[in-house]
């Protein structure tokens, strides 16, 4: 399954967010909202959840870096459920550690999608945008 675009849209005073439709028709009921990387949260389906868990469990719980990595992706993700509105609760804390203040921006990430406060994801992209082919050749220099 894979999300793409770029949608605009506002959380109402109880902190629920409607999805985009193009998005509700791909996800199931039940969905994981996770604290992301950059500032962002993210949203996956319980398969890419699982996915991530597997990624994290492979590494040696022997090691600090690991602990930690698992603690706080796990410690500051939730499993939550779209309501009939197609709307989706966001936990106070994760609102918080996303700075989200009312309007977001949600994008679609390939394999999740990503929810960003409006003016975060603006500073995102005037820093990223101006840069997108030298990353793009940065990337294919690591895969050589």
């Amino acid at each position: 399954m894979i999300f793409l675009g770029t949608y605009k849209h506002t959380l109402d005073d109880k902190n629920r967010l409607v999805l985009p439709t193009k998005f509700i028709a791909r996800l199931p009921k039940k969905i994981f909202l996770s604290k992301g990387f950059d500032g962002c949260l993210e949203i996956r389906t319980p398969e890419d959840f699982n996915k991530r868990y597997e990624y994290l469990n492979q590494y040696s719980e022997n090691k600090r870096d690991s602990r930690n990595a698992a603690r706080i992706y796990f410690a500051n993700s939730h499993d939550v459920e779209i309501d009939s509105a197609k709307r989706i609760l966001f936990p106070n804390e994760l609102i918080s550690a996303a700075g989200i203040v009312k309007d977001v921006v949600i994008i679609g990430v390939g394999n999740k999608i990503e929810i960003w406060d409006k003016t975060k994801y603006q500073k995102f992209q005037k820093l990223t945008i101006p840069l997108y082919e030298s990353i793009a050749e940065r990337l294919d220099e690591q895969k050589k």
